[in-house]
């Protein structure tokens, strides 16, 4: 048996969230093609941080 791989000290939110900031910063200085992208990417990543902030909430149920 493999041993775990360590944990991350930041949480999974708090990860896709600066690399979406970071994302959006360097898309104010590259040309439009590339600015498109990175601010797509940027999106696509805060849209998958409140899906994980959604499915880790303590409001969250399982069906019954």
């Amino acid at each position: 048996m493999q041993p775990r791989p360590p944990r991350h000290p930041k949480s999974l939110y708090q990860r896709l969230i600066e690399e979406a900031l970071s994302l959006r910063d360097q898309a104010e200085n590259a040309p439009s093609d590339a600015r498109d992208r990175l601010l797509s990417r940027a999106q696509q990543l805060e849209s998958a941080a409140n899906m994980e902030g959604w499915l880790s909430s303590a409001e969250l149920k399982p069906p019954t």
